[in-house]
C-alpha cells in the first residue's frame, strides 16, 4: 500500500522505467515522493493494470463493430453490448475470470518489478525496451479508451461509427482518397438526405468562393483594375476606397445570383446550376475535382487570411517574395 514502508532516501521515481521522452518524468500532482518506493510500486502496478486493460478495450471497441463470436451475432456494438443479453452474460464471465486471475494467479510479488507476472507464453521479451513500450502504449490506450467511451455516451455511436464510417452519405460524391468518407463529427446522419444536401451545398458554395479567394489573394498583388491602382493588396483592400466599394458591389452581386439565379433545385444534385458556359464537363470526375479543389482552397484561403492577420503581409509577401 502506498506510503506504508519506511522511506528509502536512495529511491528516486524520476529514474525509474517509464520516465521517457518527450515528457521525461511527468508527475505534476506529486503523487510519487522521493524515497517512497512502496508508494511508487502501488501507482506503477495500477498504471500497468489500467494500461493493459485499456489496450484490450481500445482494440475491442473497434473490433466488436466487425467481429461477433458465435451466439453473440445479435449483440449490438458499443457500450450497450454489456447491457444486452447474451453480451451482459459475457461481461459477467469476463469480470469473474479477471478477478480470479488477479487475486489468485497474477499477484504482485515484492521481489519482482510491479506488474511482472513472468513470461507465460515464452516470448522472452521482458527487457527495458519492451517494458517502456508497454507503459507508453498503455498510457496512449487509456486516453483512446476513455475517448471512445466519452464519445459514445455523447453521440450514441460506437468506436467505428464515430469516425463517420458506414453511413449512406459515404456513397455520395465526395468520399475520395486518401481519407475516403470523412465526417468525424457525425454531421451527416444515415438516412438524412435533406441534411446531407444542405451540408453538401454549403461545402460546394464555400469551396467555390474559397477557390476564387485563394487565387485572388495572390493575383491582386500583381494586377490592379483601372481606378484601383492605389488600393493595397491583402485584407486592407476591402476597407480602403475604392476597394471597399468594389467589395460592396461584389457582395450585392453574389447575393442576387444566389437568391435569384443560382438557386438550389431539389431535382438536381446540390450545387448543380447547369452549364452556363457550355463546357460540358459536369461528370463524376469533374465534380470530384471541384469538391477536392474546393476543400484544399478553403484551407488555403483560411491560411492566407490568418497569416496576414498575424504578420501584416499579403499572400505573396508571406512567401518572402
Amino acid at each position: 500500500v502506498a506510503g506504508t514502508d519506511k522511506p528509502k532516501p536512495s529511491f528516486d521515481p524520476a529514474t525509474q522505467i517509464g520516465a521517457m521522452a518527450p515528457l521525461g518524468y511527468f508527475d505534476p500532482a506529486g503523487f510519487c515522493k522521493k524515497g517512497d518506493e512502496s508508494g511508487f510500486r502501488t501507482f506503477r502496478a495500477a498504471e500497468l493494470k489500467h494500461g493493459r486493460v485499456a489496450m484490450m478495450a481500445a482494440v475491442g471497441g473497434v473490433a466488436q463493430h466487425y467481429i461477433k463470436f458465435p451466439g453473440f451475432e445479435s449483440v449490438p456494438a458499443g457500450l450497450t453490448a454489456v447491457l444486452t443479453p447474451p453480451g451482459s452474460y459475457g461481461m459477467v464471465a469476463l469480470f469473474v475470470a479477471a478477478g480470479a486471475l488477479e487475486l489468485g494467479v497474477w499477484t504482485e510479488d515484492p521481489s519482482k518489478e510491479p506488474g511482472n507476472f513472468g513470461d507465460p507464453v515464452g516470448l522472452n521479451q521482458y527487457n527495458q525496451e519492451m517494458r517502456e513500450r508497454e507503459i507508453n502504449n498503455g498510457r496512449f490506450a487509456m486516453f483512446a479508451a476513455i475517448g471512445i467511451i466519452a464519445a459514445e455516451l455523447l453521440t450514441g455511436k460506437d468506436a467505428v461509427e464515430q469516425l463517420g464510417l458506414e453511413q449512406d452519405a459515404a456513397e455520395a460524391r465526395g468520399p475520395l482518397a486518401p481519407l475516403g468518407y470523412f465526417d468525424p463529427a457525425g454531421f451527416c446522419k444515415k438516412g438524412d438526405e435533406s441534411g446531407f444536401r444542405t451540408f453538401r451545398a454549403a461545402e460546394i458554395k464555400h469551396g467555390r468562393v474559397a477557390m476564387m479567394a485563394a487565387v485572388g489573394g495572390v493575383v491582386q498583388h500583381y494586377i490592379k483594375f483601372p481606378g484601383f491602382d492605389n488600393v493595397p493588396a491583402g485584407l486592407s483592400a476591402v476597407t480602403t476606397p475604392p476597394g471597399s466599394y468594389g467589395m460592396v458591389a461584389l457582395f450585392a452581386l453574389a447575393g442576387a445570383l444566389e437568391l435569384g439565379v443560382w438557386t438550389e433545385d431539389p431535382s438536381k444534385e446540390p450545387g448543380n446550376f447547369g452549364d452556363p458556359v457550355g463546357l460540358n464537363q459536369y461528370n463524376q470526375e469533374m465534380r470530384e475535382r471541384e469538391i477536392n479543389n474546393g476543400r484544399f482552397a478553403m484551407f488555403a484561403a483560411l491560411g492566407i487570411i490568418s497569416a496576414e492577420l498575424l504578420t501584416g503581409k499579403d499572400a505573396v509577401e508571406q512567401l518572402g517574395l
